[in-house]
């Protein structure tokens, strides 16, 4: 049996730039050459900017599953193949299942593995001990091939060619004057070797006998059979037992609960916790959006911790991760950030060094276990650094990080200055987008002190061109600040191509801003004669102020 290979998700954060997406592809590229246990998927937490769409289309490179919650799903669990049934087979079928399987509850599928109905083995016990009388056959036929099957029995004479029983079917054990005033043409009798009252049921227009206690069948008896066309069967049982046999060869869907709770692979673990405890059958069934079939849920199932396995790229603070991250089960950390707020249960692998992208990181493991570097790959990290540093400019660049971008752009056939200008000029692109767009596009938020800070960081080129939209993103940061309690709200706006410094628009409270840079906010903004790295100079100096 092939098992199917654990996903591992690769992820970064909300409002995903480009470092965190490549980093992602990288590492998730990585792992699966290193370790071919599990499967890693490079994700996104959010919808991609204008830069890493041009990346990504750039190099020939799918576009990371889009993942907003890391809650445990049914997908989660290791979902075993059903053991189905079909509507056509016996409440003897599902017994005999019941007793080699160990198996409580049955699905009741079509031909096409869309799901019917359900039916449990206390089902077919309630069924079994209420039915005290013969079933009638007129609404649900037997198939002759069941009951065959169930007796083990013999056809006896079969001239009309009969391929299911129809009709109502009892016991003639009464005296012969009674059994014979009570028979109705098509009626099935069970009886023994009493020849003159098989004759009289022959007569009478009974459609089927069945002879119990494999006694002979007289040649008058069968003569006159073929004659009227009578189906004549001998069971090896006794009366009782045959008749029993009988009400055990009715189709299933004659029993089944057409009342089926289910559930889909994107339902959570904790709705399927609620919805297994209502259920009387102590089961879900898991379905695909057209009614098949996929799996069953047990309570047995729930046993164990259900979890999302993920690794965590260019972050580790709960602010900035996708929804569920406290539930899941976090592998690694990969990242160049200062350290947050993110705990595990048990210890893990954290790779955080004070670099200027994670993608240096990643590449850097690449290197370090000689493992290929595709061009496309390369091409890929090599954008994650050049975006995250400024092309080499920002003070968190360093010395591995330009040997390590040197090395990518060889590998990738690249010239390192001519593709960075190409990349920054994808990204610098203002038409078409909301002032809300605008804030959100590079948007992260920091918890200091209980005092809830968020920070944007843009690159224009065209002051005109921002300047006609400035009051409406003022007025959506003020909007942020009351509706999302924060106490400050900044946008760091930097030219690359005058590297002067930056212009920083602040709403909420501006002191923080003036106190922190001993600067002073004019008209809802100030200037810093800098570039700033956001990680690397703008928060630690945001977070040591409000701290101290």
């Amino acid at each position: 049996m092939i098992m199917k290979k654990k996903r591992v998700l690769v992820i970064g954060h909300r409002a995903p730039d480009s470092d965190a997406v490549c980093s992602a592809i990288g590492y998730a590229y990585f792992k699966n050459h290193l370790d071919k246990t599990r499967l890693y998927v490079p994700c996104r937490a959010g919808t991609l900017n204008e830069e890493t769409t041009f990346i990504l289309e750039r190099f020939n490179l799918e576009t990371p599953v889009r993942i907003d919650s890391v809650v445990a799903t049914v997908e989660d669990m290791d979902i075993e193949k059903p053991v189905s049934v079909s509507p056509e087979q016996t409440m003897m079928d599902i017994g005999y299942l019941i007793k080699d399987r160990n198996i409580q509850s049955f699905p009741v599928v079509d031909a096409e593995n869309r799901l019917l109905g359900i039916v449990d083995k206390m089902d077919l016990a309630v069924h079994y001990v209420e039915r005290l009388e013969m079933e009638n056959l007129s609404a649900i036929p037997i198939e002759l091939s069941h009951l065959m099957s169930a007796l083990h029995g013999k056809i006896m004479a079969n001239t009309g060619k009969m391929k299911s029983l129809q009709g109502e079917i009892f016991v003639a054990a009464s005296q012969r004057g009674t059994t014979i005033n009570r028979t109705r043409h098509s009626d099935i009798a069970i009886l023994g070797d009493r020849a003159d009252v098989q004759m009289d049921l022959i007569k009478a227009g009974c459609s089927a006998l069945i002879i119990t206690g494999d006694h002979p069948v007289s040649k008058e008896v069968l003569e006159l059979a073929r004659e009227k066309e009578v189906l004549i069967i001998s069971s090896p049982h006794r009366t009782f037992a045959t008749a029993r046999l009988v009400n055990l060869c009715m189709p299933i869907s004659h029993l089944m609960s057409k009342t089926v709770p289910t559930v889909g692979l994107i339902t959570t673990v904790n709705e399927v916790r609620e919805k297994i405890l209502e259920s009387k059958y102590r089961c879900l069934m898991i379905v695909d959006d057209d009614n098949h079939l996929i799996g069953i849920v047990t309570r047995s199932d729930l046993l164990e911790p259900i979890q999302k396995q993920v690794i965590l790229v260019d972050h580790n603070e709960i602010s900035q991760a996708v929804d569920g991250i406290e539930d899941a089960d976090i592998l690694e950390i990969i990242d160049h950030h200062r350290v947050g707020d993110i705990s595990t249960i048990g210890p893990i692998t954290v790779y955080n060094e004070p670099i200027g992208s994670t993608c240096t990181i990643v590449a850097g493991q690449i290197f370090l276990h000689r493992i290929e570097m595709i061009p496309d790959i390369a091409g890929a990290l090599l954008s994650g650094i050049l975006s995250d540093t400024l092309l080499l400019t920002l003070s968190t660049t360093t010395g591995k990080d330009r040997e390590i971008a040197n090395k990518l752009a060889e590998i990738a056939d690249l010239d390192l200055m001519t593709f960075g200008k190409e990349l920054l000029a994808s990204s610098i692109n203002l038409k078409g987008k909301t002032p809300r767009d605008i804030l959100f596009q590079d948007f992260k938020t920091y918890h200091f002190n209980k005092k809830k800070i968020g920070v944007n960081q843009i690159m224009i080129l065209d002051k005109g061109e921002f300047a006609s939209i400035e009051p409406d993103i003022k007025s959506e940061m003020e909007k942020l600040c009351q509706e999302e309690h924060y106490s400050m709200v900044a946008m760091l706006i930097m030219n690359p191509v005058e590297k002067n410094g930056e212009e920083i628009i602040v709403k909420g409270n501006t002191k923080i801003i003036e106190k922190a840079f001993g600067v002073t906010v004019k008209d809802d903004k100030c200037f810093i004669p800098k570039i700033m790295s956001r990680k690397k100079d703008f928060i630690p100096r945001i977070g040591r102020f409000l701290t101290d």
